[in-house]
């Protein structure tokens, strides 16, 4: 049971590197580092908006003000003003006591503040917002700041269980617009439709030697130590993973320190490493699980005879491969 446990954890938990700023409850601060490695790659081949994705996704992975402002610099470098302002407000908001979060943020709003139409929506209860249905925040918020093109654009709260409001607007350069919206009446329920309940069917089998003879299943080909050649195979592939995802770590640690153009060669050849054993640990644990579950013969010949067989039970749990073994009693 520990070695499936182990085997769960290893296949379901990638390797990546921490971020600036401890974790808030609930962040994924192995996925928000593998994005902002991704966009910290995709920047120094100077492809802007690709590197904004990523370091937003690392954000909203694990909030941090070093991902939202390498998010800000992309988009500002990518020229989308729109977003990197709006972002540079959320900034704002997160970290007003951040200095180096609020140099930027104060540059980008005046760089690109002028250009743009400012949009303060404030919803009783929380809402979410979209313009031109693209969503404006993460989730249902009471206050949305943001800023849009000049020109016509329409926007929409919308409350869970009670419905949505539209709004549509003619903006121009360096307006604000404020909007204070309260949410629809409740949305009514639909009552569901239960259906009548089957009438049972009873169905009685009779048994005999000979019918049981002629419905007992072919052995299978493989004997049981052949799965446990593949199980103790994954787990030594497992062990040089989580080698190979600590040196990983480590030379991404040394690259944020001393960023050098070998370190991050380096670095990348780790990743490169540590991904083919990700693999090939993932395809050992499913051959070892189709050879336990559909070529070992199991049952011994006493507990054939006395109908208490030893299996083995796999299932997925967490998004990852779970091993373990059935004793009848």
């Amino acid at each position: 049971m520990r070695l499936a446990t182990f085997l769960t954890l290893l296949l379901v938990t990638p390797l990546a590197a921490a971020q600036e700023g401890s974790p808030s409850p609930g962040s994924d601060v192995n996925a928000a580092a593998a994005a902002f490695q991704e966009g910290q790659r995709l920047q120094m081949s100077r492809e802007y908006a690709r590197a904004a994705e990523f370091f937003e996704i690392a954000d909203h992975s694990a909030p941090s003000p070093a991902a939202l402002r390498s998010a800000i610099r992309s988009h500002q470098a990518a020229a989308h003003a729109r977003r990197a302002a709006t972002l540079s407000l959320r900034a704002r908001a997160r970290y007003p006591a951040d200095a180096q979060t609020t140099q930027l943020v104060e540059s980008i709003l005046a760089e690109f503040g002028p250009r743009l139409t400012r949009i303060n929506v404030t919803c009783t209860p929380a809402c979410s917002v979209s313009i031109d249905q693209l969503a404006v925040d993460d989730g249902a918020l009471t206050s949305h700041g943001f800023f849009v093109e000049p020109g016509p654009n329409n926007l929409e709260m919308r409350w869970a269980g009670r419905g949505a409001r539209t709004r549509a607007l003619d903006c121009t350069a360096g307006q604000t617009v404020e909007l204070d919206l309260d949410a629809p009446p409740p949305e009514t329920p639909v009552a569901p439709t239960v259906a009548a309940p089957a009438r049972p069917i009873l169905v009685v089998v009779a048994q005999s030697p000979r019918l049981q003879a002629m419905v007992r299943p072919a052995r299978r080909p493989l004997p049981p130590l052949v799965f446990w050649i593949g199980v103790g195979a994954t787990a030594a592939a497992a062990g040089a993973l989580v080698w190979s995802g600590l040196s990983t770590l480590s030379a991404r640690d040394a690259y944020v320190l001393h960023p050098t153009e070998a370190g991050y060669n380096d670095g990348a050849s780790r990743e490169v490493r540590t991904n083919v054993l990700i693999a090939s640990t993932a395809v050992l644990g499913v051959a070892s699980a189709a050879v336990g579950m559909f070529f070992t013969e199991w049952a011994r010949r006493g507990a054939a005879q006395s109908g208490l067989p030893t299996l083995p039970t796999f299932g997925l749990r967490d998004g990852g491969l779970q091993v373990g073994v059935l004793r009848s009693f």
